[in-house]
């Protein structure tokens, strides 16, 4: 057992430390650190172990941090333990590759290589998680870095890769120290260098909210609803009447230029005379736009898709959105094209069809750029929702499958990232939290009002929060500021390719630096 315990355990603390850096308990600064313990155990010229060793970090990091999928044991029983086993199975195989390569290059070339090896290495492994096989990127080192805002501005000059880069790098120089070696002086100057610098011109990068240009107000409401009233026929009308009401309240109270209600709020189709009404009426009363969650019965397929709609002041449809990109096993199961019978074995949550385009919503002197829930995870999307013209992004979610776990504050620190890598605010709207706006520095407004029995409004306190919002009904009317000049154009989308050819870069020279070695030594 000790043997186990010093073999492996400077890995699994690695995991460990690196899942306390994010929500729930959210001590970024471990993340600065964690990573020494699993690189020191490697040691020189162990390609095998830095594969294993980095497999168990990884293994017991995605463990930790995906712990709330074990709440769908509640919908799918069992499978969904299987699931979480084999997700956090798959993610940790990136990283033990990512360990076997980067121990393969420091056994063929110095220290210098050996950290910028791993460096850019990481940086890619973190971009093909979020790309390959339908992606999931939940575990980039950028989310858990949401409360450092000076360092969080490199991702609008990198995205989330060049955060992870940053802090990765740091904590291999400061491993290197633990090495027998005479570039002390040299390691310790780099550390300090990564440490202070991005901070400092992360700092200088920082500006305030611009609320003047293109003024928006913006009134959200979190209803709270549970996901046995979205599936029950009897609440549907219910929930929006109750939403609709609560928008009322906010009208009555202060100006609002457009609401946002969660995804799936309507879970039947927009041209039901019920829900025209409802949504009318409260155009009407308030004059104001609606943008709304929504299921949408396609006609030309007959298949239902997880939707958003823009209602303009009349109460109007202006267009529609269908959500692109599905999250696995609860909206589709993959594969089950090629192989049907996976969908026998292993069924989706609630299986829908995924939408052809993107699409922007203007409403008054605003651009709307819409993700729903998912999507969130994925910069690409939010940069061509820019491109297309979007000057805020509203990403609209529905997390109450998860109950009150660390899912939604983590969700959150994503949606913070693509804030700041796009420069573009966002509204963030959920069902059960945690609801508010963002602005394109990061910076998180939340919710201001707690709906109580009666309808009536409560202020919460200022200083409450984010997390102690979750499973609240509350409402709020924010403001929303203007987009901000990105630093480098297509800089977020640019620099993973950059670090996947600095990679290979690095991997051919250390393929033919260590064969010019072992030449010269059996040459002697």
């Amino acid at each position: 057992m000790n043997s186990i315990a010093r073999t492996y355990g400077p890995a699994m603390t690695t995991g460990v430390l690196l899942s306390l850096g994010f929500p729930r308990y959210h001590l970024f600064p471990l993340v600065w650190l964690a990573f020494m313990p699993l690189l020191v155990s490697v040691g020189p010229g162990r390609i095998a172990r830095g594969c294993l060793q980095f497999f168990i970090s990884g293994l017991v990091f995605y463990l930790l941090l995906l712990q709330w999928l074990l709440t769908n044991y509640y919908w799918t029983g069992g499978w969904a333990a299987w699931g979480y086993l084999f997700l956090c199975l798959f993610m940790a195989a990136y990283w033990g590759l990512a360990g076997a390569v980067w121990a393969w290059v420091r056994e063929r070339t110095g220290t210098a290589l050996s950290i910028l090896s791993l460096t850019f290495l990481w940086a890619v492994m973190e971009w093909l998680q979020g790309t390959l096989f339908s992606g999931f990127g939940w575990g980039s080192l950028a989310y858990s870095q949401g409360r450092d805002l000076p360092l969080l501005q490199w991702a609008s000059v990198g995205g989330a890769p060049l955060i992870a880069a940053i802090v990765v790098a740091f904590n291999a120089c400061v491993a290197e120290l633990f090495a027998p070696q005479k570039h002390r002086l040299a390691l310790s100057a780099t550390a300090a260098t990564l440490l202070i610098v991005p901070h400092l011109a992360g700092y200088w990068m920082l500006a305030d909210p611009d609320y003047a240009t293109r003024p928006l107000s913006v009134g959200i409401i979190q209803p709270n609803f549970s996901l046995e009233m979205k599936w029950d026929d009897e609440y549907t009308v219910e929930m929006v009447r109750n939403t609709a009401a609560k928008s009322r309240v906010l009208a009555q109270r202060e100006h609002v230029d457009l609401f946002v209600w969660p995804e799936s709020l309507v879970m039947t189709a927009i041209d039901d005379p019920e829900i025209e009404a409802e949504i009318r009426a409260l155009a009407t009363a308030t004059q104001c736009p609606l943008f709304t969650g929504a299921q949408r019965l396609d006609p030309a397929t007959g298949e239902w898709r997880n939707s958003s709609y823009l209602f303009d002041s009349g109460g109007n449809i202006v267009d529609y959105y269908d959500k692109l990109h599905l999250a696995p096993f609860g909206e589709y199961v993959p594969l089950s094209q090629f192989i049907p019978f996976v969908q026998k074995l292993v069924p989706a949550i609630g299986d829908v069809e995924p939408g052809t385009d993107a699409k922007v919503f203007k409403t008054g002197e605003r651009v709307l750029g819409p993700l729903i829930c998912f999507e969130v995870l994925f910069g690409d999307m939010a940069a061509r929702l820019r491109a297309m013209g979007a000057d805020v992004l509203v990403v609209i979610t529905n997390l109450s499958w998860f109950g009150e776990s660390t899912a939604i504050p983590q969700e959150l620190e994503i949606a913070r990232v693509r804030a700041v890598e796009t420069r573009l605010p966002l509204i963030h709207s959920a069902n059960s939290g945690i609801s508010g706006v963002l602005d394109a520095w990061g910076r998180f407004t939340p919710m201001n009002r707690i709906f109580l029995e009666g309808g009536q409004l409560v202020t919460i306190r200022s200083e409450v929060r984010p997390q102690e919002l979750v499973g609240r009904r509350l409402g709020g009317v924010l403001p929303v500021a203007a987009p901000v000049q990105s630093p480098v154009s297509k800089g977020p989308q640019m620099f993973p390719w950059v670090a996947a050819a600095l990679s290979i870069a690095i991997i051919l020279y250390a393929a033919w630096f260590g064969r010019i070695r072992k030449v010269g030594v059996s040459g002697r």
